[in-house]
């Protein structure tokens, strides 16, 4: 039998003796999301659901033969760094990261748990700031991050002050939980140099949330471990994290337990809601498409091919025009939205939509690059389908919040149309998996005759081609060929 060779990654934290947090957390998430573990133990704690009872620091020789064992033999891909209890376990820490060169690195900083003896003292705080700059993210909680900051957090603003402070003080990136928040939402900030959103949950009313903050660290590592970028392990870690409190069952006597180890998201559900402001959730939704399954979706360059294509009885359409003067393009857009109606189609209005609403188009289709800047409650308020194309966990989770009217996913091929993110079938079939239920999907990118068939086995509702029709050379012939594989999934 032949086994894939799984990617490491490390955790650098404490032992718990209950079993929810700790080291314990981290290799059992680790290896539920498919990544080989390993780990070094900085503290033997004595603790329960209930609270911590001693911290026996390890000594730092021992710590340090513990890392050099694995930087000979097991390089990371990702490390999760828990507690660091002394100022000797942290400069240890900071050594092993400048020999490693580079893998990214997490910093859950524990300082004190829910209940119990703290992890460290306030006299470590200067050590620690030493070893932001090797830290690509650090998951502080408010307490932590006042704290690190000195900075009362009471709302929004304050947290991103906080944030940005952390970032300052040399962490790449922070992730400024809002569990400890008031209000009905759990709300996370992420912030870095190239990047802020929001991350909102419901809370959870339950008194199974031992592990949490590990677990969610962990679960960082493992995805990018797993080849996810920072943001894309962001999201993922936020719903697995959420699906594990859901389903955490009471371990002990007190009726406490702990976040339970879930597998890989696997429904929309369980993924947050995320926004460039706290503000942005529970938008309204957008108006919904007659049908999940529209078969061929060509995305042409003119009302020529657009014409060719409706005289053939496509019914579904997307115009996607670039680099034409604005009087030129709207008179496109006119003549586009007119033979929609004529033959009692539909079409999306790729990106321009004050035109879609403007001549009453069908709806329009937005990257991920024009959500930011459109007008979404005019194109709902005009009855418009709103269509969002994504790429990753993060932009469909983004794309959801503004509770759009189908979900476009790829390049699932290489196409030759223009420079694009593959995301190849193994992602096509798990993000189909978790989205289907919920939104009608495309999927587009260099999709033809030759591999048509391994797409429509995701479940995907509708093919979206662009050269296997307008670079065809009979496109009458591909055009019903294309159609004639599709049938065979209706």
């Amino acid at each position: 039998m032949n086994f894939k060779t799984k990617p490491i990654a490390w955790t650098i934290a404490a032992s718990d003796s209950g079993g929810g947090a700790g080291i314990q957390a981290d290799l059992k998430t680790f290896f539920d999301l498919g990544v080989h573990g390993c780990s070094a133990i900085t503290a033997i704690t004595a603790q329960n659901t209930q609270g911590v009872y001693a911290v026996d620091v390890t000594y730092a020789d021992s710590l340090q033969q513990q890392l050099r064992a694995l930087v000979v033999d097991l390089p990371p891909a990702a490390i999760k760094i828990g507690v660091l209890p002394s100022v000797e376990a942290v400069a240890i820490v900071i050594e092993t990261l400048k020999k490693l060169g580079h893998c990214s690195v997490i910093f859950d900083t524990v300082m004190a748990p829910t209940f119990g003896q703290a992890f460290s003292s306030d006299d470590l705080l200067p050590i620690f700031f030493e070893l932001l700059p090797y830290i690509d993210i650090l998951t502080p909680n408010i307490p932590e991050a006042e704290k690190l900051t000195g900075i009362r957090i009471d709302d929004c603003e304050s947290r991103q002050r906080a944030a940005k402070k952390l970032c300052s003080m040399g962490a790449t990136a922070v992730l400024l939980k809002g569990g400890h928040g008031e209000g009905d939402y759990c709300q996370d900030l992420y912030l870095s140099t190239d990047d802020t959103f929001w991350l909102s949950q419901q809370k959870h009313q339950t008194h199974h949330t031992h592990g949490t903050g590990c677990t969610l660290s962990s679960a960082m590592a493992a995805f990018i471990a797993q080849g996810k970028s920072m943001r894309d392990a962001v999201v993922l870690a936020n719903a697995y994290v959420n699906k594990g409190i859901r389903l955490a069952p009471p371990l002990a006597k007190q009726k406490r337990g702990a976040v339970v180890q879930t597998a890989w998201p696997d429904d929309l559900s369980a993924f947050p809601q995320i926004s460039l402001t706290a503000k942005e959730i529970n938008l309204a939704p957008m108006p919904v498409c007659e049908s999940r399954r529209w078969g061929l979706y060509p995305v042409v360059d003119s009302v020529e091919w657009l014409e060719k294509l409706l005289r053939l009885g496509v019914k579904t359409l997307q115009i996607r025009v670039k680099d034409m003067p604005e009087s030129a393009l709207e008179d496109i857009i006119k003549k586009a939205v007119e033979l929609e109606h004529q033959y009692q189609a539909r079409l999306f209005i790729n990106d321009y939509w004050q035109l879609a609403i403007k001549y009453k188009a069908y709806g329009v289709h937005l990257g991920q690059e024009d959500v930011a800047d459109a007008d979404m409650e005019a194109i709902r308020v005009a009855g418009l389908r709103l269509g969002i194309s994504t790429h990753g966990e993060y932009e469909f989770s983004y794309a959801a919040t503004f509770k759009p009217s189908y979900l476009a996913i790829g390049a699932i091929f290489p196409t030759d149309t223009k420079e694009v993110i593959e995301v190849g079938l193994s992602n096509l079939y798990r993000w189909a998996g978790i989205l289907d239920n919920h939104y009608p999907l495309v999927a587009i990118g260099g999709i033809n005759q030759n591999n048509i068939d391994s797409v429509l086995a995701s479940g995907v509702g509708a093919i979206a081609v662009v050269s296997a029709i307008t670079k065809a050379d009979d496109y009458i012939a591909s055009t019903a060929q294309l159609n004639q594989i599709i049938s065979r999934y209706s």
